[in-house]
């Protein structure tokens, strides 16, 4: 397949593999959206669902690195890559697809990008991303005058369809009145290995038995339910685009540092983010509300 249609500004963004970094990358992805920008999105498939509220043009990478770097050597009209990972094959990739790339400097990859930014410590995500779109605009479009500041909230629309969607698992599963989602899963580790669950979700579901909870568990995560939310209502094999309209739905979410606490942050639900293994300044749930601090998770008379 070969993606023909330009505009005078217009680029491939590689998004980041992680649900959590394409939410934080939204400010950046839509302030060039609103500078006049095409933009050609390009990441793993499930962020199809995520960012099918938005009109931005998706492209799922495929299988392997070859198949990926052939189908992006196809888009001959496209000729700037924006990295928003930070691998070395991300660059090697936009370097064998013959795009030029910017990117920041990370895993050695500086000779493979066409230009590149250092990145500054101890800054949230989502200005990491902000950062190196600026940067970009800047290098590539001159012309176009930057917003001076990031919204102090993401926007994360949700599709019509994920509405309905939505709308209609909750009344199959007799959610019939305001409902808290619990976000009890998350993968990944702390700096020293650690988990990021915090460890006291199942006393938290205990009290919470006057609320009505629900929990929406990933394909690997349904087994855990029993054991960390009990009292939970269980809506299980829901894409990222109905998941997230669920949470925009919610009276409250509750959750760990994960996907799900940013998907709910950005559709404007009444969040609040658990911190125990990782750094709340550079993964808070932005525009949002937290608890806890690295390697200090908060007790349960925090949350309730």
């Amino acid at each position: 397949m070969t993606y023909l249609k330009q505009a005078q500004s217009s680029l491939i963004v590689r998004l980041p593999n992680w649900v959590g970094d394409v939410v934080m990358a939204l400010p950046a992805l839509q302030a060039m959206q609103q500078l006049g920008i095409e933009l050609l999105l390009y990441g793993k498939p499930w962020a199809k669902d995520l960012l099918a509220g938005t009109d931005m043009t998706f492209v799922p990478i495929s299988n392997t690195f070859w198949e990926t770097t052939k189908k992006m050597a196809k888009m001959v009209e496209h000729d700037k890559v924006l990295l928003l990972t930070n691998s070395f094959s991300s660059a090697l990739m936009g370097r064998l697809a013959r795009k030029n790339t910017i990117g920041y400097k990370a895993d050695n990859r500086q000779l493979l990008l066409k230009a590149s930014l250092s990145k500054q410590p101890d800054l949230h995500e989502v200005e990491y991303f902000w950062n190196i779109a600026r940067f970009a605009s800047r290098y590539w479009f001159p012309t176009l005058t930057w917003p001076e500041k990031i919204p102090d909230k993401i926007q994360l629309p949700v599709s019509a369809a994920s509405a309905a969607n939505a709308k209609q698992v909750l009344k199959t599963m007799n959610i019939n009145k305001p409902f808290w989602v619990l976000c009890p899963f998350a993968h990944g580790k702390g700096k020293k290995g650690q988990s990021k669950r915090w460890p006291h979700w199942r006393e938290l579901s205990a009290k919470l038995h006057q609320y009505q909870l629900v929990v929406c568990p990933g394909k690997n995560d349904e087994a855990l339910c029993a054991e960390l939310v009990p009292e939970a209502t269980v809506l299980a094999g829901l894409n990222l685009g109905d998941y997230a309209a669920v949470l925009a739905s919610a009276e409250k979410v509750i959750a760990n540092d994960s996907g799900p606490m940013h998907i709910a942050a950005a559709v404007g639900a009444d969040t609040v983010g658990i911190f125990g293994a990782t750094e709340p300044r550079r993964t808070r749930p932005w525009g949002a509300n937290y608890v806890g601090s690295l390697g200090q998770w908060p007790d349960l008379a925090e949350l309730i």
